[in-house]
This record gives C-alpha cells, structure tokens and sequence, in this order.
C-alpha cells in the first residue's frame, strides 16, 4: 500500500508534546505517536527517537526523508561529542528578564529590530546566554556550539550539529536579512558565531548514521531535514503558504503567523510581534504569540474539573457547550504568563472583570475563552496595522480545535472568514513534507470549508471587543503592592 506513494517521516518537539509520524506524499498519516516532552535534552532527544523508531515500525517500510521541527528559544550547549553541556534552557524561563533589559539598551530597541525582527525578552536565548556567561561561566567555557531542541534531534540522528534560518532568527543574535549570525550580538554574551549551528536553507542537513539507522529502523544515508520552527512547519501543513493567508497555531501557546511579501519597517512603538524568515526560505513572515491558550484552559481544569474526571478536555466541551448565545459579559484579560504581543508586558497577569451573582461555571468557562479569543483578535488587528494587509482568511488548527465552542467565538470575533482544519494538519505532518520538498517530493496544500462566511465580527462580539477588552488590556497596570517591581 506504501508503494503507491512516498512516504516521508516527521518530528515535532513541541512545549507540551513531542510528536512523530510517517505520511504518505498527499499527507494522509500512516502512523502517528506522541508522548510528554521531558525537561532534560538527553530525555528529549530520546524521547524523539524513540517516537520515530516506533513509527517506522508500525509502517512497516523505511521512509524516504525525515524533517525535524521544533519549539523555537529552547536547547542547550553542546561539547565536542555532542553530549549536552548543563540544563536545557526553556523559552519559559525568564530568569534573564535584567538581561533583556540590559540587551535592550545596550543595542537600542530599534536598532535591535532592525537586525534580528525581534524584541528583547527573557526568552530570548541570547537574554539567558548573557545571564549564564554572569552567573555560570564556567557553562560557555566548556561548550563547543549550542544546539537547539530540533538540533539535538538532527545530531542524535546524523551527528550533525545544524539549524534552520526559522530557528537561528530566534536565538536574538541572528541578522535575519544577512542571513548570519551577528558577531556584536553574540560578543555580548562572550560567544563567537563559529560556536553557534550552521544554517541549513531548504536543504538536507544531515543523513543517518549506522547508530541511528539501527536504533530508528531507518536506512543509514536517509537524508534529514531541520524543518524549522513547530508553529511555522504547522502552517505549511495546514497550507498557509503565500501573502493574505494567516495560520492561528493553537496549542499550549497560540501564534499567529501571516507570511508578507518583505521585512517591514520598525514600528514606531513595541507591538511584540516579531519578523522572520518563513519556511520556504524565501520569503519573511509576523509572528505574534500568547504564551498561555490551551495552557490556560489546563490551568482552570486544574482547579475546577471533578476529580478522576478521565477526559478533562471533553467535559470542558461539555460545560461550555452549546456553542451560540451572546457574550457572558465577563472580560478576562488571559495572561498566564505575562503579555508578549500586542504591546508587550511581561508583568501583566490573569484577571476577571464583571462577574455578578447569576454567573455560572460554564459562564466563567466561557469567558476564558472568549478572552482567548479576543486576544488573538487584537494580535490579528496588530498584524494588519504592520503590514497594511488584511487577512483573506484564518485557518486555525491543533488540539484546542476539537473544542466547537472555542472555534465558534473564534469565528464570531474574526475580521475574516474561519477554516478549521483536523488536527492532522500538525506541525509533525509539515516537517515531514518540508522534508519531502527538499528531496522534490511535492505535495498539495489541505482545503477546508470556512466556519461562517465573510461578513466580518458579529456586531454584539465587536462591541465586546472593543468597548470592555480592549480598554481593559490597554488601561495601565496596576502595580500589586506586595510585590517588588523589576524593570
């Protein structure tokens, strides 16, 4: 049944989940695995491994190519062997919040946008190099190059410690129209670019190794592939491939990505969506983030859910459901973790507004989602204001879509029509097919029916928008007064 068509495999070494799978060249999954991404980076090159080996077992028949994507900020150093030098270091650690600051006017906001498409941040793995090289010297002292999580895969793989252009222009040191690292960046945190992965554009990376070709069950010499970034790898699966198309990549984070055309210019103030290279290797695209979507609603299941309830995520379906009605006229501000984009604040926290008596659980279940909704709304409205193009559409995929309440506040709050698309369309199923192009194996892009047609917000959600949301997400914060506050 293989023999009909090629089958490529792909990896997603997500926050939450590692994924893997072997797909046909038209993206119809032959086997899919999927466990709990471990902490460490020898357990998550493992785990990632093992995944695939599984993969290639259940499909019975070798793969063609392999791509390798991959949560962005988050890797570690390597030494001359490849083993990891200290702990993995997370894109949720913001330890290196001074740093940032630091980084921030040591460069010039500006300036530093102009380079790199990025803001300064904690999470930025140049922030936490800078803050190792301050706290831990001895840690740079004894790498050889920094690998991230995708990079870890591709060494475990072929031995080859490499990178793609998505995942190098989010390290903060990565000059994304150069197409380099940037020396004055990297002199920072007392790195040189030589210490940093080799960019591989649109090209094979690396082929298997003996090792791993008995460990995996691959054929030794099987080309790989760093596909990139998780959410950008996503949005070639779900076929947001050219200017006007958006992808809404939900999962434990969101991101909204929107390929343009060119690098636009530096906005006038901090709007916290970032420009880089898109996974074509040809063109650049916005990415705007909330750090907390399905994470938030993990974080209200965790206290409201009954206990040994054994499908969590279905009686939250269940609460929330049906999905119509009005707005619960509860505003939530959804920041579990701060606010990267719009006009970023990472000191911004979760809070509820305008809950009376009457209101309910499920009112309140909700609410959260509407305030999810509204955010990501703002994120598209931020995106348009910066490259002056409207969406045509809004596809949206991942595991949170399996939710028909969440989707249809989604589709009320939109400027533009909503495709839905089943959770195939995964960033794993996108480096397989990243993969698969830079080996000439094309494939086709998914089609999807709009989730309502394109009339624009629903009046009574675009009141709630912008009469209630957004003047509360744009008020000033209010310092708590038991906490010190940090520049």
């Amino acid at each position: 049944m293989s023999g009909r068509q090629p089958l490529l495999a792909g990896l997603d070494v997500g926050t939450t989940h590692t994924k893997a799978g072997v797909y046909r060249a038209d993206g119809t999954p032959v086997a899919q695995r999927r466990a709990g991404t471990p902490a460490d980076a020898e357990g998550l090159r493992d785990t990632a491994l093992r995944l695939l080996a599984d993969c290639v077992a259940a499909t019975g028949a070798a793969p063609l190519a392999v791509g390798v994507a991959s949560m962005a900020e988050t890797g570690t150093f390597v030494d001359a062997e490849g083993a990891p030098v200290g702990e993995l270091l997370h894109w949720r650690d913001r330890r290196a919040g001074r740093q940032a600051d630091e980084l921030r006017e040591a460069v010039g906001r500006e300036a530093f946008f102009a380079a790199t498409g990025l803001h300064p941040s904690a999470k930025l793995p140049l922030a936490r190099w800078i803050w190792l090289r301050q706290r831990h010297p001895d840690v740079p002292r004894r790498m050889t190059r920094w690998a991230g999580a995708a990079d870890l895969v591709l060494a475990g793989l072929t031995g080859t410690v490499a990178t793609s252009p998505t995942l190098a222009a989010r390290t903060g040191a990565f000059d994304i129209t150069a197409m380099a690292y940037q020396p004055e960046l990297l002199d920072l945190a007392g790195l040189r670019p030589d210490q940093m992965p080799p960019v591989a554009v649109d090209r094979v990376a690396g082929r298997v190794t003996p090792a791993a070709a008995a460990r995996t069950g691959l054929r030794a010499g099987t080309p790989v592939v760093v596909a990139g970034h998780d959410h950008l790898a996503a949005a070639w699966a779900a076929g947001v491939r050219g200017v006007g198309q958006v992808a809404d990549s939900m999962g434990t984070a969101e991101a909204v990505v929107a390929p343009v055309a060119a690098m636009p210019a530096p906005p006038a103030q901090p709007t916290g969506t970032s420009v880089g290279p898109f996974v074509d290797g040809r063109s650049f695209c916005l990415i705007s983030g909330l750090s907390s979507s399905g994470g938030l609603v993990d974080w209200l299941l965790d206290r409201v859910a009954p206990a040994g309830e054994p499908d969590r995520r279905r009686w939250f379906s269940d609460l929330v459901a049906p999905p119509a009605g009005p707005p619960t006229g509860i505003t939530v501000q959804p920041y579990l973790q701060g606010r990267a984009s719009p006009e970023p604040d990472p000191h911004r926290t979760l809070s509820f507004h305008g809950i009376r008596p009457e209101h309910t659980l499920a009112d309140i279940g909700r609410a959260v989602l509407e305030g999810l909704c509204m955010q990501v709304r703002w994120m598209l409205d931020s995106q348009t204001a910066i490259s002056g193009r409207p969406p045509e559409a809004v596809t949206v995929f991942g595991g949170p879509t399996a939710n028909p309440t969440w989707m249809w506040i989604k589709a009320q709050l939109s400027p533009a029509p909503v495709v839905v698309l089943s959770g195939q369309q995964s960033a794993a199923l996108g480096a397989a097919q990243l993969a698969g192009r830079a080996i000439g194996v094309e494939d086709a892009p998914p089609t999807g029916r709009p989730l309502r047609p394109a009339t624009g917000p629903e009046p009574e959600w675009e009141t709630a928008y912008r009469s209630r949301f957004l003047p509360l997400a744009r008020a000033a914060r209010v310092p708590a007064p038991d906490r010190e506050e940090t520049a």
